[in-house]
């Protein structure tokens, strides 16, 4: 029969994944304006702060308003790639998977043993005292 103790080790394990996975802070960074613009945003996809140097002061409207969206994008897709990485769900599900291998084993196992005691208690009995 599985170590129950393997068993509680995984679910520990998964359960810590799935916690950190949820309670992660990514954020992310764009840059526009040769680094004149910086913008930043964290989960789920919120602007947290635009840092806008002076100089950008001179640039032309159509042109800051295009840079802007430009780091405003890129902050949103570094955001993206953090948060896909942060979360490996190939990993999880492979912790599932086997989570519930183990489980069916051990339960079968658990099983088997209630009936062999079943059947050692039927002989007992019918056994004279």
């Amino acid at each position: 029969m599985t170590d129950p103790s393997d068993l509680i080790n995984l679910l520990s394990e998964t359960a810590s994944a799935l916690s950190a996975a949820r309670g992660s802070s990514v954020g992310g960074e764009g840059v526009g304006a040769d680094g004149l613009i910086v913008v930043r945003t964290t989960s789920p996809g919120r602007v947290t702060g635009i840092h806008l140097d002076p100089a950008v002061s001179g640039l032309p409207l159509e042109e800051l308003a295009s840079e802007l969206t430009s780091a405003v994008n890129a902050a949103l897709a570094d955001l993206q790639s953090q948060t896909v990485d942060a979360v490996d769900l190939d990993v999880l599900g492979d912790q599932l998977a086997e989570l519930q291998e183990r489980t069916s084993r051990q339960f079968t196992a658990f099983t088997d043993t209630l009936v062999e005691a079943q059947a050692a208690l039927v002989r007992r009995a019918g056994e004279p005292r």
